[in-house]
């Protein structure tokens, strides 16, 4: 009985790790805008992007047209 739990457990275990190092990872790059203003490796086309998401946001939570 005790091998049995043994290697259900070893095989949980392994099929958790293989699920987490087989997932696809997407590809291109992903910026936080919460960086964007004051991190110097963001490229400007990149922060022009995040204050118009950010301005964007603001009108939609106060409803201005």
């Amino acid at each position: 009985m005790k091998d049995i739990i043994i290697v259900v457990l070893a095989a949980t275990v392994l099929s958790i790790l293989g699920y987490i190092f087989i997932q696809v990872q997407p590809e291109g790059r992903y910026y936080d805008c919460g960086m964007a203003e004051w991190h110097p490796d963001i490229p400007q086309s990149v922060k022009e992007e995040c204050r118009k998401r950010q301005y964007n946001d603001y009108k939609k939570d106060r409803n201005i047209v």
